[in-house]
């Protein structure tokens, strides 16, 4: 439980102005009530919503029960996605990361990779038929680990198989470290309009206790060498929470972040995921690391500079986007519209939804190459959702970004307001919510505790479920642990 008399001290003895209007921030909020209800965050359990169930809680499933051999009806209609593709490719490791990835390898074995993709992508095709892409996200991993004739080989194995919609949203991830003006003009060449430059802090200590393998002014040349190439739509990542991580150093990136005015930043929570070494140090020495009360001020200090006083629109929550343009498409059409929007996800550890199940691929680059070069999708863990579940995962996920009723209703039949009525009643009665005539909406305290405001749409069945998995035993980021 947090110890909310203790919000007011976290800034410490010299707090600014930033820091004063965040601690009076959340002293108008519900946060006891919110508390007692359950809807609080603790980073020793805190749970990220990217799917439903989490992966943990999935059963084995393969790949004739979500491509049956008879389904008739699969290539009747062109298969509109959001297209997902994971390299999994670094230089070196980031201590707090959770993702599945694998540190220098050769040419040879990222250009099997490369093959890999130009398979998976040609059975996909057989069992869809013609595929449309309406989004593009490429992520890692460090996709700009690939040389830039690997990256223009990547890209030409996807359009092999799959177009691009021409307003299509085509993102792809850059480390600074690999952000050079080759590898741009390659993803210019090839329709990309949107850069994710992983930079985490602008702090050169942190930078360099977290092996990030490039410093503060590093990452800032890399966002205007993006900027002088053409690249209106570059957005820049952060994570709160690393360890020796305080409020200063948080306050220093937020001014930089102002300095520099990127057209979009996105701030996460730091997720703690067994297996990295990040985790292993907390588990040794939780006083390295900030205390949930400066955690929570963290992320009041991030709403109140970006929207309260650089007007960044926050959507979804943790994303700050400068003007509605550099809205991120592929993460509605990933949470918000997958119903309509398939998500085909394609190298190993990849997620999809399709054929109303959402699955896995493998966790293993070499059983994923085996896999697909024999003309296989390399499924992994999955489920299929039944009855109401759609619909919850769409609200757990989706109303991160607010929920359309009238989209909601055309999608399921049903205003979203109807359908749970006593969830939203409660979440309404603690001031995490609001309903409009349009849409339902997270408020202030709704965006600060998202993920746990979600976990309230969970089914009773669901939630027993995942009551019963420990979440740290299975994660797509290392294959050893996953029994």
């Amino acid at each position: 439980m947090l110890n909310l008399e203790s919000i007011a001290e976290a800034g410490g003895a010299n707090e600014s102005d930033l820091v004063q209007k965040a601690q009076d921030q959340l002293g108008t909020l519900a946060l006891d009530e919110a508390a007692r209800a359950g809807f609080m965050r603790d980073r020793r359990t805190y749970f990220l919503n990217i799917a439903y169930p989490s992966m943990q809680a999935m059963e084995p499933v393969s790949e004739a029960d979500i491509f049956p051999a008879d389904n008739a009806t699969s290539q009747e209609k062109e298969r509109k996605v959001a297209l997902y593709l994971h390299v999994p490719f670094c230089s070196a490791e980031c201590y707090y990361c959770h993702y599945y990835k694998e540190f220098k390898k050769p040419e040879d074995t990222v250009d099997a990779f490369i093959e890999g993709v130009q398979a998976e992508l040609t059975t996909h095709e057989q069992n869809l038929g013609d595929i449309t892409a309406r989004s593009v996200y490429v992520g890692g991993g460090t996709p700009s680990y690939l040389k830039p004739e690997q990256i223009d080989r990547l890209f030409r194995a996807i359009k092999d198989h799959v177009e691009i919609e021409p307003d299509a949203e085509v993102s792809f991830e850059m480390h600074p470290e690999s952000s050079d003006e080759e590898r741009m003009r390659v993803l210019q060449e090839h329709g990309v309009n949107r850069i994710n430059i992983g930079v985490e802090s602008f702090d050169d200590n942190l930078l360099a206790s977290e092996n990030r393998r490039h410093t503060r002014q590093e990452a800032i040349d890399a966002l205007a060498r993006a900027n002088a190439m053409g690249f209106s739509n570059v957005n820049i990542d952060f994570i709160y929470g690393l360890k020796d991580h305080t409020i200063p150093i948080w306050e220093n990136t937020l001014d930089t972040i102002s300095e520099l005015r990127p057209s979009s930043a996105t701030l996460y929570y730091l997720r703690l995921k067994r297996g990295t070494p990040e985790y292993k140090l907390f588990q040794a020495h939780p006083e390295r690391f900030p205390s949930e009360e400066e955690l929570l001020l963290m992320h009041a200090m991030t709403f109140e500079r970006l929207e309260g006083e650089l007007n960044y629109t926050q959507n979804p929550v943790d994303w700050f986007i400068r003007d509605p343009k550099y809205f991120h498409t592929y993460q509605d059409h990933n949470w918000r519209r997958s119903d309509d929007t398939e998500l085909l996800g394609v190298g190993p550890s990849a997620y999809s939804y399709m054929n109303g199940w959402q699955y896995y691929n493998v966790n293993h680059t070499g059983r994923y190459i085996e896999s697909v070069m024999q003309g296989h999708i390399p499924v992994w863990r999955g489920e299929r959702l039944e009855g109401d579940e759609r619909m919850r995962r769409t609200i757990m996920l989706g109303i991160k970004m607010g929920i359309h009723r009238d989209s909601f209703r055309q999608t399921y039949g049903i205003d979203v307001v109807d359908a749970f009525p006593q969830e939203w009643e409660s979440l309404s009665a603690l001031d995490m919510i609001e309903v409009h005539e349009d849409a339902v909406v997270l408020t202030y305290l709704g965006k600060l505790l998202a993920d746990e405001t979600g976990k309230a749409f969970y089914s009773e069945t669901m939630r027993k479920r995942m009551e019963q998995v420990d979440p740290s035993l299975v994660s797509t980021t290392w294959p050893q642990f996953n029994r």
